[in-house]
């Protein structure tokens, strides 16, 4: 299959920041990230062993358990919480064994949850299994992913699920901010060219001249489209078998001719093994599509390997 053009085009996106948490706590996030897709994902059930609870001057150690299918496994933590002897301070926990309050002798004090104790204090991993990603933009980029979760019925329906059918797992909120970026490729030494030096040139100037610097509607839409078909997470139920369509609403794309679409997660800043039924996500490996078939139109990454189909 010969290339259409000279210069071909992609679009590229990446997560530029990454939060994850509980559903309890988004009302009490302070982002100064604009997080328009999230993900509704189940993790292994983590709490706190309270009896296991070593305080010593220079720092804290304190057990995790954590229940799986499998069975239940615990971790030791050590850890600084902070500067000065810890053994000034009270420590308690809530019903749920899911915070650690930390209180000083004038009962000012933090409460940590356990979900950032594991990952961010740990250095752990944890496995995480996408059950619905989704998006939140507004007409012009006004809503965020937070605003769409506060009254989300599929999350509620998850939420309730779970609760019978997956007693070992927690759920947890991924919430991801994307940056876009102009993907180009150019093969000078190709003779077999569709288009004309002309057509290319044509081309060439019509993409360079509408780059795609900020985030956009179609942008996160094309974005939350590849990302479902490649998971293809349980209660999700568009773009899972027919993306990419140039009839959704991403079709500037395909008036702009582009030629694929380059989807990364950095999952390692949250240290997060995604994964679903369906796709392990692995963090050397982006998420690609071309938005023509293959017999049609050649992939602009093909010279290094298959784009996902």
């Amino acid at each position: 299959m010969e290339r259409k053009y000279v210069s071909e085009f992609g679009l590229h996106t990446y997560s530029s920041h990454v939060t994850i948490c509980y559903p309890n706590d988004l009302k009490n996030l302070n982002l100064e990230s604009k997080n328009n897709i999230y993900m509704v994902t189940l993790i292994p059930k983590l709490t706190f062993n309270p009896n296991s609870l070593e305080v010593f001057d220079d720092h804290i150690s304190l057990k995790v358990n954590i229940k799986t299918e499998a069975g239940t496994t615990s971790h030791e933590i050590k850890t600084i919480l902070f500067s000065g002897s810890h053994k000034e301070y009270e420590y308690s926990f809530d019903k749920p064994l899911k915070t650690i309050f930390v209180k000083d002798k004038d009962g000012t004090g933090v409460g940590i949850r356990i979900l950032h104790f594991y990952l961010e204090i740990s250095r752990n991993y944890l496995d995480s299994e996408i059950m619905y990603i989704g998006q939140a933009f507004g007409k012009e980029g006004e809503r965020d992913a937070l605003d769409r979760l506060q009254s989300h019925s599929t999350l509620q329906k998850i939420q309730s699920d779970i609760l019978f059918e997956e007693p070992d797992n927690d759920i947890a909120i991924i919430l991801f901010e994307f940056t876009p970026r102009l993907l180009a490729s150019f093969d000078g030494l190709t003779k077999q060219v569709e288009k004309s030096p002309e057509e290319d040139m044509e081309h060439f100037l019509n993409v360079i001249a509408q780059p795609p610097l900020v985030l956009t509607k179609p942008i996160v839409t094309i974005t939350e489209a590849a990302l479902i078909h490649y998971f293809k997470p349980k209660y999700n139920s568009m773009f899972k078998n027919n993306f990419p369509d140039p009839g959704h609403a991403y079709k500037e794309f395909y008036e702009l001719d582009y030629n694929s679409i380059q989807v990364e997660l950095d999952m390692d800043t949250i240290r997060i093994n995604l994964y679903s039924k369906e796709k392990d996500y692995n963090s050397f490996e982006s998420i690609q599509y071309t938005l023509h078939p293959e017999n049609i139109r050649k992939s602009m990454f093909d010279i290094f390997g298959k784009a996902e189909k």
